[in-house]
C-alpha cells in the first residue's frame, strides 16, 4: 500500500517556512520512497513589462491627480509645469537608484536595504515611513468613495448612514477580493483597467474645461504666463503637493520584485515609461484645469465643474467623477499591498519573512486573509466615522514622503558607496584618513580634522604662500559644501555595511528576488576545427582537446575508444556546447546586470536627493500649516 502522500505539517503562523509537499518516486530498482519538494504554487507569479508599469502607473497617480491644478495655481503657470517635469525625472532617477543599490550589495528590499546601513535603527524607521504612506493612501481611498459614490448613486449629502452602508458592501464586494491576490503580478490586470479609466478622466478634463474662453478672457496665453509664470509666495506650497503626487518608493521594491527577469534594463523600462505615462498626464490635467479656472482653482479640480458651467459641464464632471471612484476601487489594493509587506517584515519570524519574501509567507490562506482584512478593518472603520482625517495624517504624510522619496535614496547611496565617496574626497582635500579607522571609529569632526592637518603638514614642507592659499580655499569649499556631513555618513554607511556583509557571509546561500550584478564574463575564443575530429557546435568539428575529459580518445580513421559508450559521451559533450551557446545568445539579448563604479556625479545627485528632500518637507509642512496660520 502507498503511503500517505500530502501537505507536510503547517508552519506556526508568525513563523512560516517555505511551503513544501510530500511526493512519492520511484527508483530505477523498483523500490518507492518519499520525498519533500518545494510546492510549484509556492512560486511568486510575475508580471511583463508592460504589466509592472501599469501597477507602477497606479501606484504614483492614485487620487491625487485633480490636486495638480492646485498645485500648479499655487506655483505658477510656468514653475508649475517645471515642477512636474522635475519631480518626475527625480522620481524615474530616485527608483532606478533604489534597485540598482540594492543589487549592489544584494538585498532584496527597501527596509533590508537601509539596514545593511544604518542599523536596527534604519530597519524600523523606514518600515514605519512605508506603513504611515500606504495606510494613508488606503485610508484617503475609502473616504474619496465615500464622498464620491453616493452622490453618483442618486443619494442625498449628508445621509450618513446610507453613505456608510455604500461604503462597507461596495468595498467589501470589489476591494477586498483583489487585496486578497497573493502576489503583485495578479494586479497587473486591474490596473491596466485603472490607468485606462485615468486617461479618460484627464480627457473630459481637457475637453469640458473652458480653457480656450478663460485664456480669450484674460488677455491671451502669453498674458497668463507672464502674469502668473512664477509665484514666489506660494511657490513652496505648489512644491509640497508635487513632491509628494510622484511618491510610489514604498512600493517599488514590491513592483521590481514581481517583474519577471528584473533586469537593470527591464526596471529601466518600467521605470520610464511609467513616468513618462505620468508626466502626460498629469501635465495635461494640471495645465488645462488651471488655465480654465485660474485663481479659482480648487483643491479637487473636479469641484470647479460644479460650481460654474451648465447641464453639459456637471454631466461631465460627475463621469469624471465616476472614473476617479472607479480607479479608487483598483488604486486601494496597491495600498494594502504594501501595508500587508511591512507587517510581514515586523511581525513574522525567519529570514524570508525578514527580507521581505511575501510569496513564500502569505501561501498560507489563513495569513493572507488574516493579514488582508487587519489592514481592510483598520481603514475602513476610520473612514466610516470620519469625513476628513485632519492634519495629523497629513503631516505624517510628509514626513514619510520625504523620507521614502528624497531623502531616504540619498542616504542609502551615500552610505553603500561611502568608501569609493572618501576615496574620491580624498583625491581634492588629501590623503585618505582610512588607514585610521581601523584604530578607532572616525567623526565627522575626525574626518574633517585629519584632512585638513594633513594639507597642513604639507602645506610647510612646500611653498608657504601658496600652500597657505589653496588651503584656504581647500577650507572653505569643505564647509561650504557640507562635506563634513557627507563624510560622517560616509563613515558610519561604510561601517555598517561591512558588518552587515559580514553576517550576511555566515548565512546559508539565498537567491534574491532582484537579482544582483555580475561581473562580465571573458569571451570564450573558438578555434578553427580540423578534420578528423568530432563535430563542434558551430557545425563544424571539435579539436579533441576542446572535449570534456569524459569525452572518448580519438583513434586513426575516425574510430574512437570505448565503443558505443565513447560515441554516447562524445553525442552528449556536443549537445553540451550546444547548449552553452543557446544560452550564451539569449543572454547577449538582455543587457548584463554589470556593476558600474559611481561617479562625482552620482554622488552630487544623491547630495541633491538629500538637500532636495529637506526642502520638500518644509514646504509640505508650509503647506498644511500655512492655511491655518493665517
Amino acid at each position: 500500500m502507498a503511503p500517505n502522500v500530502g501537505a507536510l505539517p503547517d508552519s506556526p503562523f508568525f513563523a512560516p517556512s517555505t511551503p513544501r509537499k510530500v511526493v512519492p518516486i520511484s527508483t530505477p530498482g523498483g523500490t518507492k520512497r518519499l520525498v519533500k519538494k518545494e510546492s510549484p504554487q509556492a512560486q511568486e507569479h510575475k508580471s511583463t513589462v508592460a504589466g509592472a508599469t501599469s501597477n507602477l502607473v497606479n501606484a504614483i497617480i492614485g487620487a491625487g491627480i485633480v490636486g495638480i491644478p492646485f498645485a500648479i495655481k499655487e506655483a505658477g503657470l510656468v514653475a508649475g509645469v517645471f515642477l512636474v517635469i522635475l519631480c518626475a525625472i527625480l522620481t524615474e532617477k530616485s527608483l532606478r537608484l533604489l534597485i540598482d543599490t540594492a543589487k549592489h550589495i544584494d538585498v532584496p528590499s527597501y527596509e533590508t536595504l537601509f539596514e545593511s546601513t544604518y542599523g536596527s535603527f534604519g530597519f524600523y524607521f523606514i518600515s514605519a515611513n512605508m506603513l504611515i504612506m500606504a495606510y494613508g493612501g488606503c485610508l484617503s481611498y475609502l473616504i474619496l468613495i465615500k464622498d464620491t459614490l453616493p452622490v453618483l448613486l442618486g443619494v442625498d449629502k449628508g445621509d450618513a448612514p446610507m453613505e456608510r452602508a455604500i461604503l462597507a458592501v461596495s468595498t467589501m464586494l470589489i476591494i477586498l477580493p483583489i487585496s486578497m491576490q497573493r502576489d503583485m503580478a495578479d494586479l497587473a490586470k486591474t490596473s491596466k483597467v485603472s490607468v485606462l479609466f485615468q486617461c479618460l478622466m484627464v480627457l473630459a478634463v481637457v475637453i469640458f474645461s473652458p480653457v480656450s474662453e478663460s485664456i480669450e478672457e484674460h488677455g491671451g496665453l502669453m498674458q497668463i504666463a507672464s502674469e502668473d509664470g512664477i509665484k514666489s509666495s506660494t511657490i513652496f506650497i505648489g512644491l509640497g503637493v508635487l513632491s509628494f503626487a510622484f511618491v510610489c518608493q514604498h512600493g517599488a521594491f514590491i513592483v521590481a520584485g514581481s517583474l519577471e527577469r528584473p533586469t537593470k534594463k527591464r526596471w529601466a523600462q518600467t521605470s520610464f515609461w511609467a513616468l513618462s505615462l505620468c508626466v502626460v498626464l498629469e501635465t495635461a490635467c494640471g495645465v488645462a484645469g488651471y488655465l480654465a479656472f485660474l485663481d479659482d482653482t480648487e483643491g479637487d479640480i473636479l469641484n470647479n465643474f460644479l460650481d460654474v458651467g451648465g447641464a453639459d459641464m456637471k454631466r461631465a464632471a460627475n463621469v469624471a467623477r465616476g472614473l476617479l471612484c472607479t480607479t479608487m476601487f483598483f488604486v486601494y489594493p496597491m495600498d494594502s499591498f504594501v501595508c500587508r509587506h511591512v507587517l510581514v517584515v515586523l511581525f513574522f519570524r525567519g529570514r524570508r519573512a525578514h527580507e521581505g519574501d511575501d510569496a513564500s509567507v502569505l501561501n498560507r490562506r489563513d495569513r493572507r486573509v488574516a493579514i488582508t482584512l487587519v489592514v481592510y478593518l483598520s481603514s475602513l472603520v476610520p473612514a466610516l466615522l470620519v469625513d476628513n482625517v485632519g492634519d495629523v495624517l497629513a503631516i505624517t504624510g510628509t514626513i514619510g514622503a520625504s523620507c521614502l522619496a528624497y531623502i531616504g535614496p540619498g542616504l542609502i547611496y551615500m552610505a553603500v558607496y561611502g568608501d569609493e565617496f572618501l576615496r574620491k574626497v580624498d583625491e581634492i582635500w588629501g590623503p585618505s584618513v582610512g588607514e585610521h579607522s581601523e584604530k578607532r571609529p572616525l567623526t565627522g569632526g575626525d574626518v574633517e580634522s585629519a584632512r585638513l592637518l594633513t594639507g597642513t603638514k604639507s602645506s610647510v614642507e612646500s611653498n608657504h604662500s601658496t600652500s597657505r592659499v589653496k588651503q584656504l580655499v581647500k577650507g572653505i569649499a569643505w564647509h561650504l559644501t557640507l562635506m563634513p556631513i557627507w563624510c560622517f555618513i560616509a563613515e558610519v554607511g561604510k561601517k555598517k555595511l561591512t558588518e552587515f556583509q559580514e553576517s550576511k557571509a555566515l548565512k546559508s546561500p539565498h537567491i534574491s528576488r532582484l537579482g544582483k550584478f555580475a561581473s562580465p564574463q571573458p569571451q570564450l575564443e573558438m578555434k578553427k576545427p580540423r578534420a578528423g575530429s568530432f563535430d563542434g557546435p558551430d557545425g563544424g568539428l571539435a579539436r579533441p582537446g576542446s572535449l570534456p575529459d569524459f569525452c572518448p580518445k580519438m583513434l586513426p580513421y575516425g574510430a574512437v575508444s570505448g565503443g558505443n559508450k565513447a560515441i554516447g559521451a562524445a553525442i552528449l559533450a556536443k549537445k553540451r556546447l550546444e547548449g552553452d551557446l543557446v544560452k550564451k545568445t539569449s543572454q547577449e539579448e538582455e543587457v548584463a546586470d554589470v556593476d558600474v563604479p559611481p561617479t562625482w556625479n552620482d554622488f552630487c545627485v544623491a547630495i541633491f536627493f538629500i538637500v532636495f528632500g529637506m526642502v520638500a518637507l518644509c514646504a509640505g509642512m508650509v503647506s498644511i500649516l500655512l492655511p491655518s496660520g493665517v
